[in-house]
């Protein structure tokens, strides 16, 4: 059984993607990236694309990595996918300044994923491709991330035009940098021993 931050980080993902990345028409890359640029190309939904991705992804997942990998891969994507879809129903106009969106993007978007890498878990997306590039290859988890995004950059320029298509590259050059950086803070933090006071008796 995964920990908390798994599904806290498959559930806050999923809300920065529709509700920070598609409301600006900026991407940081990933999965999520590629289908928010799809569904806006073909109008339909983004939690939709990202499922059908994944699933193609998946096998990748399934020839390559354990038994225990492909069961919680499958379940991070089904739980991402569906909660961009519930998050895309609801009532919520998040209007942002777009230079506000860029510098949140930025600083914040991979922290979601952060949480997961921690631990060794992925939603099924370009860093459950990255992991095993890692373990086979062993390709850098940023440089893979770093090339794996070029299509979602593409697919925003396309959507979106050339001022999306720049900020996104920008996003998504420092994505994969910054999914290492918060996986590793996030290790420090919620993985260090618990410090125990001693009480001495007076």
């Amino acid at each position: 059984m995964p920990p908390l931050r798994y599904f806290i980080g498959c559930v806050l993902m999923a809300a920065i993607s529709v509700f920070l990345e598609k409301s600006s028409h900026i991407s940081s890359g990933g999965v999520s990236g590629l289908s928010i640029g799809i569904g806006d190309i073909l109008h339909i939904s983004t939690g939709f694309v990202n499922l059908i991705i994944k699933a193609t992804i998946f096998c990748t997942v399934f020839i390559f990595s354990g038994k225990k990998t492909v069961i919680w891969t499958a379940i991070g994507a089904a739980l991402t996918g569906t909660s961009m879809w519930l998050f895309e129903m609801l009532p919520i106009d998040a209007d942002w300044p777009q230079w506000l969106a860029f510098c949140l993007i930025l600083l914040f978007a991979k922290l979601p994923m952060g949480l997961l890498v921690s631990k060794g878990y992925s939603t099924g997306g370009y860093t459950a491709v990255a992991q095993v590039l890692l373990q086979r290859a062993h390709i850098p988890l940023w440089l893979s991330l770093l090339f794996l995004n070029m299509l979602s950059i593409t697919a925003m320029y396309i959507a979106h035009g050339s001022i999306s298509g720049a900020l996104s590259l920008i996003a998504g050059i420092v994505a994969g940098i910054a999914t290492e950086l918060w996986a590793m803070l996030s290790s420090k933090i919620l993985d260090s021993p618990k410090v125990h006071i001693r009480h001495h008796p007076a």
